[in-house]
């Protein structure tokens, strides 16, 4: 199948009509589909592969757009999508100006909220629940959340709520066999099914009513039937996990297999109408149907275009990229100190830290999707007298930022921010983009914030931040480090990188090579202008930036942050304070909620990269007189 060819597939309001052999069809070209697009364009694969069934179960028993599902994170909804009105372009998927690698609301009444980042399914449909039942409605609402996600504080916290109240609430558990336990044996498989009978359901309901209206007797009766049902459940499921979720007050049911479709159906229409919060668990297999995906489903679950016959990825990756550097840096100072410890959240691979791992498996901590725990385990550790480097992207840090002042910053301890994915990232869209970390990282005490440009650079701050006892952070971009090499004595001091006029271009962390391009670019004109350069943020060097400024009419200040309360405008206060009374022009990122595209898509569109910086200054300057 050609990836750019729209499939034809059932409409949603005709999948409750659908047999089941025609519906098990169905799945067999959604997987084909979902492997052709992603490897023609990349994208979320096992992930996606593992809901077919799940997906089509759901449209079959449930009335959307009129109920509502909400999706945890959000990157398993290729088959959503498909399913809902959008195969006829499924073809630009996380594409410029295509559809969103996420759902996404003005795309679709079928897609209810918006998530990127992952434990908010819970709390989101529990909202959407309860306005249900203020306005008089009685559609149905699911929250579907990977057994991943249930690592996140967030999510135990919306059940804590959701399970001791009684709106309508489905939570759909997909335990793809990382972390919850199975119930095991033909006891539990023949109790699950007396559970899921209208029969049993009513007569459980009307005995526990009577026993209750008989007063403080009945209601100790009923207690004690409770108390006894939860011991025999506990008895045939191994590690409690349905005695779990009934504890938080949720009415279980499952597991199921995710790919059984009859079953999966059965157990939807069983589970649809009982009223309360309700917790069907389903067990899926990540890459279901791709035989590379389902062996290697953390090598694909987020991918570049790759050949479909081989799994190989079809494009030469880069030659070193700052993730790898910041591993393999790490992984080198580790060996002569051992206080180092790495810790990360789910994000192992994505931010080079599998040699560290290979290496120090015992200093090493991955605390799943936890971005605040894993923060002020840091701060733990380093209180502890231990050197902590906590690796997370730009926008996962978001999730931390109360641990990142109040339990690091204010005690000023040793812990050091390895911030990927900062800047503009690209196709995952605005939920992804590392925008914020700059603006964020400004206020907290006590804390240094660098951005290297260069390989070298990267190795420096980091020796550096290990010998500093207080707390840095340390953000670069998702992409390969520059060939360029700057000989640095200080990470603080402002680089000159020559020219002259009275214009002055100051490039902060990796838009070094856009900015050295578009200064080149000015010359060629004759526009005469001087490039300057700092890898630290905060605190910035105001008296070596003065001596170089000392005859400056304009500065531009470039960041690949948002500009709204960026690090520019901080530079820019900060010099207006030391007297200095040349126009000062900030560039960033200013349209916060762009649409998925490549990052160089992105700079362009903003004006950051070359050409574009390049156009922004010519307009404001004058060639040199001869």
């Amino acid at each position: 199948m050609n990836a750019s060819e729209p499939q034809v597939f059932p409409a949603p309001e005709a999948i409750p009509s659908l047999s089941l052999d025609a519906m098990t069809e169905v799945a067999a070209a959604l997987r084909q589909r979902i492997v052709d697009q992603v490897a023609a364009g990349g994208g979320h694969l096992a992930s996606n592969l593992g809901l077919v069934e799940l997906t089509l179960a759901l449209l079959h028993v449930f009335n959307f757009p009129a109920d509502k599902i909400v999706f945890d994170v959000g990157h398993q909804c290729y088959a959503w999508k498909l399913l809902t009105g959008r195969a006829d372009r499924f073809h630009t998927l996380r594409k410029k100006g295509g559809l969103a690698g996420f759902p996404k609301r003005s795309e679709s009444p079928f897609d209810a909220f918006e998530t990127g980042h992952s434990s908010t399914s819970v709390s989101a449909a529990a909202g959407i629940a309860r306005a249900n039942r203020l306005q008089g409605r009685d559609d149905r609402v699911i929250a579907l959340i990977g057994d991943g996600a249930l690592s996140g504080g967030m999510a135990f916290e919306a059940m804590n709520d959701v399970g001791h109240g009684e709106d309508n609430l489905l939570v759909i558990l997909n335990d793809n066999q990382m972390s919850i336990a199975k119930g095991v044996g033909g006891l539990a498989r023949h109790l699950e099914k007396v559970r899921l009978s209208r029969r049993y359901r009513k007569l459980k309901s009307t005995v526990e009513t009577r026993m209750e209206k008989l007063g403080g007797f009945g209601r100790g009766i009923a207690s004690l039937l409770r108390a006894v049902k939860r011991v025999g459940r506990s008895l045939v499921s191994r590690g409690q996990v349905n005695v779990y979720f009934e504890e938080l007050g949720f009415r279980y049911y499952g597991p199921v297999d995710g790919h059984d479709l009859a079953a999966v159906i059965d157990h939807l229409k069983h589970v649809r109408d009982i009223p309360g919060p309700v917790l069907l668990h389903v067990e899926t297999v990540k890459g279901k149907g791709y035989e590379f995906a389902e062996s290697e489903p953390s090598a694909y679950h987020g991918v570049a275009p790759f050949i479909i016959e081989n799994g190989v990825c079809r494009t030469k990756p880069p030659c070193v990229t700052f993730s790898e550097v910041f591993g393999g840096t790490l992984t080198s100072l580790a060996a002569g100190d051992e206080r180092i410890v790495a810790i990360s959240a789910a994000m192992t691979d994505g931010t080079g830290l599998r040699p560290f791992l290979a290496a120090y498996p015992d200093r090493f901590f991955d605390v799943g999707i936890a971005e605040q725990h894993a923060v002020t385990l840091a701060a733990g550790f380093a209180a502890a007298g231990m050197r902590p480097f906590v690796a997370l992207y730009s926008t996962f840090l978001q999730r931390a930022v109360d641990q990142l002042i109040h339990d690091v910053c204010l005690q000023n301890l040793p812990v050091v921010f390895a911030i990927d994915r900062a800047g503009a990232v690209g196709a995952d869209g605005p939920t992804h983009q590392g925008y914020y970390d700059l603006a964020l990282a400004k206020l907290p005490p006590n804390l240094h914030v660098f951005a290297p440009q260069t390989e070298g650079d990267l190795r420096l701050l980091l020796e550096t931040a290990l010998l500093r006892n207080g707390p840095s952070l340390i953000r670069y971009p998702r992409s390969q480090v520059p060939d360029a090499a700057i000989e640095r004595r200080d990470v603080c001091e402002i680089s000159d990188h020559g020219g002259e006029g009275k214009t002055v271009i100051l490039s902060l962390g990796a838009l070094f090579e856009e900015v050295r391009e578009a200064v080149g670019l000015l010359r060629e004109e004759g526009i005469g202008c001087r490039h300057i350069s700092t890898m630290c943020i905060n605190p910035i060097n105001f008296d070596g930036m003065m001596e170089l400024l000392n005859s400056a009419d304009v500065l531009y200040i470039v960041e690949d942050g948002a500009r709204r309360g960026g690090a520019g405008e901080s530079i820019a206060c900060g010099l207006a304070d030391r007297g200095f009374d040349g126009k000062i022009i900030c560039l960033g990122h200013t349209e916060l909620t762009r649409g998925q595209a490549s990052r160089d898509e992105l700079l362009r569109e903003e004006g950051l990269d070359a050409r574009g910086i390049w156009n922004t200054v010519r307009k404001t300057s004058r060639p040199q007189q001869g």
